[in-house]
C-alpha cells in the first residue's frame, strides 16, 4: 500500500478542480484572482513518497509537468528517490505578466493560464511545449475552433525523423493510439499550431513537440468545454517572474529554454515590479536575487 501525505507550507486560498481518470484524479488548479495588485496564487505543497514511486509517475498521477517537479526537487533521484523521500509539488505560482484575458502560455515554465471572461479567477494547466529546433512561436492569436479525434498531417521533417528511427509515417496519421494530437484539439488562427491532448503523457512538461503545446488528456478535455472560439491567446516567454503577495516581493525563476536572457533585462523586471508598489519600502537583495536566478527551482521565493 502506497503510503503518502500531503501538507500546505504557506497560505493562498484556492480550489482544486477534480477530474475522475481511471483511477485516479486529475488535478487543474483554480484561484480566485488576488486584489491589490498580487500576483502569487496557490501554496506549495509536500508529498512523502513511497517506495514505488518515481518522479515521472509522480507528475502523471498528479497531473504536473515532469520537468517543474525535477526543478522543485534539485538533488533528488528521478527514478530512485527512496520511500520516505518528501518532495515540493510546484503548487504556487506568479502570474506571467500578460493580460488577464483568455489563454496566456509561458513556455519557460511549461504551464498554461486561462482567465475566463468575465471571472475573476485563473486556471492552469501544465504544458508540453516546442523542441529546440521546433520552438513554440511568441505570439498573440486566438482560438478558432475544437476538433475531436483529430487526424495529424505530419510536416517532411516530421516524417523524416520518424524515417531515421524506421516508423514510417503516412502522410495523413488517422485518430487513434498513434496520433500524437491525442483526442481532442484545440485550432488556432496561427496556421499549423494547436492546442491538444497527447498520446505521450510523460512529454507534458517537456519539450517535445514540432511547436504545438500539449496537455493531458483530462486537462484538454476540460480546457476545450470552457473556451469558446474568439478567445485570445498570448504566448510569452518568461523566465522570471516577479509579484506580491501583500506587503512580500517573490520571485520566480524558470530554466531559460530557448535562448539566453539578458541579466539586465531581469534586474529591470524586479525593478518594475518593486516601482508598482511605491508605498512600499521593499529593497532587492541582489546577493539573494543571483541565488535565485542560479537556483532555477520554479518555486516562488519571498525576499
Amino acid at each position: 500500500m502506497n503510503k503518502r501525505s500531503a501538507s500546505a507550507s504557506s497560505t493562498g486560498m484556492f480550489v482544486l478542480l477534480l477530474v475522475l481518470v481511471q483511477p485516479e484524479l486529475a488535478r487543474a488548479a483554480a484561484f480566485t484572482l488576488p486584489e491589490n495588485g498580487d500576483t502569487l496564487v496557490g501554496a506549495v505543497t509536500s508529498l512523502r513518497l513511497a517506495y514505488e514511486d518515481t518522479l515521472a509517475g509522480v507528475a502523471q498521477k498528479y497531473q504536473v509537468g515532469y520537468q517543474e517537479l525535477l526543478d522543485a526537487n534539485p538533488g533528488v533521484d528521478p527514478w530512485i528517490p527512496g520511500e520516505g523521500t518528501v518532495i515540493k509539488m510546484p503548487t504556487a505560482y506568479l502570474l506571467p505578466d500578460a493580460p488577464r484575458d483568455g489563454l496566456v502560455i509561458n513556455v519557460a515554465e511549461y504551464r498554461l493560464y486561462y482567465y475566463p471572461k468575465g471571472g475573476q479567477r485563473v486556471i492552469t494547466y501544465p504544458v508540453g511545449v516546442g523542441r529546440e529546433e521546433y520552438q513554440t512561436p511568441l505570439l498573440k492569436t486566438k482560438v478558432t475552433g475544437r476538433i475531436e479525434n483529430p487526424s495529424w498531417t505530419p510536416t517532411a521533417d516530421a516524417r523524416r525523423e520518424h524515417a531515421e528511427m524506421g516508423d514510417i509515417l503516412p502522410h495523413v496519421v488517422p485518430p487513434g493510439p498513434d496520433n500524437p494530437l491525442g483526442n481532442l484539439a484545440i485550432q488556432l488562427a496561427e496556421p499549423g499550431y494547436f492546442i491538444h491532448g497527447t498520446n505521450k503523457p510523460f512529454g507534458v512538461g517537456q519539450m517535445v513537440s514540432h511547436g504545438c503545446i500539449r496537455l493531458y488528456d483530462p486537462h484538454i478535455a476540460t480546457l476545450a468545454e470552457m473556451v469558446p472560439s474568439g478567445t485570445p491567446v498570448y504566448i510569452v516567454n518568461q523566465p522570471v517572474k516577479v509579484g506580491w503577495r501583500g506587503a512580500d516581493l517573490y520571485i520566480e525563476s524558470h530554466r531559460e529554454l530557448y535562448a539566453e536572457s539578458d541579466r539586465v533585462l531581469f534586474e529591470q523586471v524586479i525593478e518594475k515590479a518593486v516601482a508598482k508598489r511605491q508605498e512600499n519600502t521593499a529593497s532587492v537583495d541582489w546577493r539573494h536575487l543571483d541565488n535565485v536566478l542560479q537556483d532555477m527551482t520554479g518555486v516562488p521565493v519571498k525576499f
